[in-house]
């Protein structure tokens, strides 16, 4: 593991850069490194992000080089043997002065592809990146970007599989909230609100799409970010990496996950608006619940917790049940 007290950031960063394809990458060591300070997370997008420009602008560069022509016969591609051959040796000033046109977000020119899912299906996409892309019952993203794929969730949950690939960073916005992720397994759901990342392997970072000055969560394989905007919740927890998705499996899986968001993932399949009452409010869930035709979720539920449910308006509150 690399001495983050004493390095260089930016040094730093383009050393775990030249290592994240390796098959012993240090993905806890990495994670503990961007959770350390604000100004590793920015380090690492920027090196991300000038490795990506890199390989952009190759086709461009090569095509105004003049042309050798006394080796014409004998030409052959040139490859780049060694993407970050200054990574242990520090940084230039070239490389600083080339950061502050990086630090914004993807320029998307092509026109946004949309998929959607009904109450009763999932689906499965290829992204243009190779990444893996499923659907969760009930939801809909909006997919730009190409190679380097900008994904809006407006409903329900996606898992994402992306192949670890240094020179794009896929980016995921759910809400007002944005994922960055350089090669991992991850989960997203943005219900009635209500936001959740979930990482079974790799990293991700989580910030708000304004800038409010704070710093970028990092999530690592294990942990779960359940934010809740209107009661200025963010909650982090620890899962089981294999739980992640387990809605492709037909299950939902919650390790005291509060009500409220269990009922925003409840409301998805069963196609109903629940609302939790000030009394339910501080209860928390774990356990298995089998997602079937979302018909009997609710009553899984009520089986476990001591819930009452009152319908009005084509709505269902939930409300603690006295004596229980």
């Amino acid at each position: 593991m690399m001495d983050a007290t004493t390095q260089d950031p930016i040094a730093a960063a383009a050393a775990w850069h030249a290592r994240i394809d390796a098959s012993d990458m240090d993905w806890a060591g990495f994670g503990d490194w961007l959770a350390a300070d604000p100004s590793h997370r920015a380090a690492y997008d920027s090196i991300a992000l000038l490795d990506a420009e890199i390989d952009a602008a190759a086709p461009a560069i090569a095509a105004l080089l003049p042309a050798n022509d006394d080796d014409a016969t004998d030409a052959v591609p040139v490859s780049r043997p060694n993407r970050w051959p200054w990574a242990a040796a520090g940084t230039g000033s070239a490389l600083a002065a080339g950061l502050a046109f990086l630090l914004v977000g993807p320029t998307v020119t092509d026109t946004a592809q949309t998929y959607t899912t009904s109450a009763g299906d999932t689906r499965a996409v290829t992204l243009a990146d190779g990444s893996a892309m499923q659907l969760d019952r009930g939801s809909r993203v909006s997919v730009t970007g190409g190679k380097t794929p900008f994904i809006e969730l407006a409903d329900g949950a996606a898992s994402f599989s992306v192949r670890h690939d240094p020179s794009r960073t896929l980016i995921v916005r759910a809400g007002a909230y944005d994922i960055r992720d350089v090669g991992t397994r991850f989960a997203v759901t943005n219900a009635r609100g209500k936001v959740s990342i979930a990482v079974a392997e790799g990293s991700v970072s989580v910030a708000p799409h304004d800038p409010d000055g704070s710093a970028p969560t990092t999530l690592v394989a294990g942990q779960r970010l359940d934010i809740d905007p209107s009661a200025g919740i963010a909650e982090r927890r620890s899962i089981a990496p294999a739980s992640v998705a387990d809605w492709s499996d037909g299950r939902l899986s919650y390790d005291g996950a509060p009500l409220s968001l269990v009922a925003a993932d409840i409301s998805r399949y069963a196609g109903v608006p629940l609302v939790v009452d000030p009394s339910a409010a501080g209860l928390h869930f774990s356990g298995v619940l089998t997602i079937g035709d979302g018909s009997r979720l609710l009553d899984q539920l009520r089986a476990v917790l001591p819930l009452r449910l009152r319908r009005a308006d084509g709505v269902v509150h939930l409300e603690r049940a006295g004596g229980r």
